[in-house]
């Protein structure tokens, strides 16, 4: 842990050249790389325009005092310090212990005093510069309590996540099966030859749907997508019946002539049956 001039001197070597350097960020407690350039001419001090202190990343998040409550009307209140969001990280001098803090207020009592603080609303750093007073008229020489230890780390920060861009069309893939498959096809078996179902008069036609094959097998039933025609001789008369009476109502029926079956059906006409 002894400073060295290493990084001075490639920064040296790297002035006005890309130089890739490791970030260890304590706050999100991540590691990164990134890309300066050593300038003289930016209009600065310095290569680089930061302020730079040698010293190891090993408990450098457990070296932090926590703001706690800050009290009305005292130094702490007068150097702007708030309560509970406040850090301090930090000072002139290197603070390697929980005491060197305390003990460095003790060192400026009445003398200005700069920190520095990080604020966990703001996620920013900045510099405050406060008088440390035991006579200020209340308890301590800052007027605010002070936290220090596990509980009283900086919170760790998540990395914010980048937003996805999807497109706005999705491409469609091609419905044609790849060349490598092949898809079986087969052939539907003949249907069953069904004769006549039915008797159809001339000139009326039964839609498929109603037609009901009279043979029946192990296969399932087949409609009969046509209907064959079907000739019928033309219309004809029905056949006139000969009347019968019960001989024990003869006598208690009147009378009646009956003209002859011949008015009505003459001899030409044949009776005619349906298959």
């Amino acid at each position: 842990d002894q400073d060295n001039d290493t990084l001075k001197e490639i920064l040296k070597n790297s002035v006005d050249k890309e130089l890739l350097v490791t970030v260890y960020n304590s706050k999100t407690q991540t590691i990164r790389q990134t890309t300066i350039i050593p300038s003289m001419t930016w209009g600065g001090h310095g290569l680089l325009g930061v302020s730079i202190r040698f010293c190891s990343f090993q408990g450098a998040n457990e070296n932090v005092w926590h703001v706690l409550e800050v009290h009305p009307s005292s130094p702490a209140e007068l150097a702007g310090l708030k309560s509970f969001t406040d850090y301090i990280i930090g000072a002139d001098s290197a603070l390697h212990e929980s005491e060197d803090l305390f003990t460095l207020i003790e060192a400026h009592e009445s003398r200005p005093l700069k920190l520095y603080v990080y604020n966990t609303t703001d996620d920013s750093c900045r510099e405050v510069t406060i008088t440390p007073n035991s006579r200020w008229g209340g308890e301590g020489s800052l007027g605010c309590g002070i936290g220090y230890g596990y509980l009283h780390r900086i919170p760790v920060r998540g990395v914010p996540e980048v937003s996805q861009t999807y497109p706005t069309k999705i491409p469609v893939a091609s419905q044609s099966p790849p060349a490598q498959y092949t898809i079986p096809t087969t052939t539907p078996a003949a249907p069953p030859s069904v004769g006549a179902v039915t008797t159809i008069p001339p000139g009326f036609t039964i839609p498929p749907s109603y037609i009901t094959p009279t043979a029946t097998s192990n296969a399932q039933p087949t409609i009969v997508s046509a209907v064959q025609a079907v000739s019928a001789p033309p219309t004809a008369s029905p056949i006139a019946q000969p009347l019968t009476v019960d001989p024990t109502l003869a006598g208690a029926l009147p009378t009646t002539s009956m003209p002859s079956p011949q008015h009505y059906f003459p001899q030409s006409t044949t009776s005619t049956s349906y298959p």
